[in-house]
């Protein structure tokens, strides 16, 4: 059977022609989506591109011949080398300066700071011995030190109480011997009351000197003899004070004139006993004597009760001021002492 011919001019026909004579292109190639229903269908390729996205990253591709840093370190135990040229900075500066610069270094620091020429070559040489042949002019030069501090010493002269010292001595003598916690005006109680403070304070002694029997008699003969100076000048106020009738405040500012001492209530009433006892034996030879003997009965009597002590003493200032110049109007305004003579009564109070 003979095929069945189209005819011509049919439009089957010319469409067929006229695509075969077209070329396809890209779009065209591509299979777009259809759908079916409410599902996507996707063609093989684009079925692997997606499958290809949802799938996890995967690890990195790794080059031929090379190894990742943890490959290295779990081969080799961890341990890593630096490369060439870091190794080659690290040891240059880890490698210890050569003779020769810190010889150079330290010259030049030797004359920065203006050592002699000669001086400069002991260090030079000094710099270019050995380690036992340094210890060794080390030690050499600690002797020659002692040496020249013997000599310095021989050479001083003998040691001298200076005035600044003395004026101090004096100062706390007064302050000593009006203390609220003085047990005693003669004999070795006020002189070792200053001898300490002597000690704690030092001013200008110089160090270790209580060690030095010669010279540490020296600053208790000058303590002994400013004591002895103040009771003289204290029993002549408080003889002319009885004379020309003056009242208690004022003769305790007369005291204390020139040193740092404040007349307070306390101090008042140790100048009441010490006029007191005057008018008892007219100022004789055992005036003192007999001060310190009242003090011994104050303490007995007292006991252990501070309390009995502050009255007896009241009592004393209050006797005081009915005696001398009974018609003025003054009033001791100071009860607690002020620092420095606190710090006194600390030192007598043994604290």
């Amino acid at each position: 059977m003979a095929p069945t011919s189209t005819p011509a001019g049919s439009p089957d026909t010319s469409v067929a022609q006229s695509q075969a004579s077209q070329p396809l292109s890209t779009s065209q190639v591509r299979r777009p989506l259809q759908r079916e229903g409410a599902i996507i269908l996707l063609s093989p390729a684009e079925q692997a591109l997606e499958d290809a996205m949802s799938r996890s990253s995967p690890p990195p591709e790794q080059v031929l011949g090379k190894r990742t840093h943890e490959q290295d370190d779990e081969q080799e135990g961890g341990d890593t080398e630096p490369e060439e040229g870091t190794s080659a900075t690290a040891q240059a500066q880890s490698l210890p300066p050569s003779l020769s610069n810190v010889t150079a270094a330290t010259l030049r620091y030797a004359t920065y700071k203006k050592l002699r020429t000669e001086q400069r070559d002991e260090l030079e040489a000094f710099l270019r011995d050995t380690a036992l042949g340094r210890q060794a002019k080390l030690f050499v030069c600690v002797l020659s030190v002692e040496n020249k501090i013997d000599a310095f010493r021989s050479a001083a002269p003998p040691y001298q109480v200076s005035d600044e010292l003395k004026t101090n001595v004096n100062n706390y003598a007064v302050a000593v011997l009006l203390s609220v916690n003085i047990s005693a005006y003669k004999g070795d109680i006020p002189r070792n009351h200053i001898l300490n403070i002597l000690k704690r304070y030092r001013f200008d002694l110089p160090a270790g000197i209580e060690h030095d029997y010669s010279n540490w008699e020296k600053i208790t003969a000058s303590v002994s003899y400013s004591l002895t100076q103040t009771r003289a000048r204290v029993k002549k106020l408080i003889r002319d004070s009885i004379t020309q009738n003056t009242n208690v405040f004022a003769l305790a500012q007369v005291i204390v004139h020139g040193t740092p001492c404040r007349p307070t209530v306390q101090l008042c009433s140790r100048v009441a006993l010490m006029r007191a006892i005057h008018q008892e034996c007219n100022g004789g030879e055992k005036y003192w004597n007999l001060i310190d003997q009242r003090l011994a009965l104050v303490r007995k009597l007292a006991g252990s009760n501070p309390a009995k002590a502050v009255r007896a003493f009241r009592d004393i200032l209050k006797t005081d001021r009915e005696t001398y110049s009974a018609g003025e109007d003054y009033e001791i305004g100071d009860v607690v002492a002020d620092d420095w003579q606190q710090r006194v009564d600390d030192v007598v109070a043994g604290v």
